[in-house]
């Protein structure tokens, strides 16, 4: 398992109605993540988040603010702990599918992906580490809680090799 950079969020359930609205400004729960996003990313300048956490009850409720159909499924279940395995979660979680009546949706565009393409699809920016948020179930995690995190590149023994031109001073 990665190391995680993460921030947890906290809002409340009954601020939003049965389609995932807000009761007070009329705004989906997706729209509140895309704020939780923004706030990431201000907190972290260098970084976008890519996972999103929460437990089952906030998924349905981000699965009606972005008006879902009844036969989709938000959120890949987390089967080593309470952080994304990229290379076992998604191999279970395949198996799980071939007997799920719904399609699970593993993730939704980023609130940075803002180029669409011609069919109007949003545009993976991979110059800048823009990609879909990944919907991970943690069932651990607290009601009225997310928790968005972008992996790191472990506990600091990996280093990038970077060359930089200096140039040579010249005295007369």
């Amino acid at each position: 398992m990665e190391r995680e950079i993460s921030e947890i969020y906290h809002f409340n359930h009954s601020d939003y109605d049965e389609k995932g609205r807000s009761i007070k400004d009329g705004l989906p729960f997706r729209e509140h993540v895309r704020d939780f996003e923004r706030d990431f990313h201000a907190r972290h300048s260098c970084e976008y988040a890519l996972n999103f956490y929460s437990n089952s009850k906030t998924m349905v409720l981000l699965e009606k603010s972005c008006d879902a159909a009844p036969f989709l499924s938000y959120g890949m279940d987390l089967t080593q702990g309470t952080t994304f395995d990229a290379e076992e979660d998604p191999r279970i979680n395949h198996e799980i599918d071939k007997h799920s009546k719904k399609i699970i949706v593993y993730g939704i565009d980023s609130a940075y992906m803002t180029e669409f393409d011609e069919y109007g699809y949003p545009i993976i920016d991979e110059n800048k580490a823009i990609f879909p948020l990944t919907l991970l179930v943690d069932n651990t995690m607290r009601d009225n809680e997310v928790r968005l995190a972008v992996p790191t590149l472990g506990g600091g023994d990996e280093t990038e090799e970077v060359n930089i031109d200096v140039p040579k001073p010249e005295y007369a």
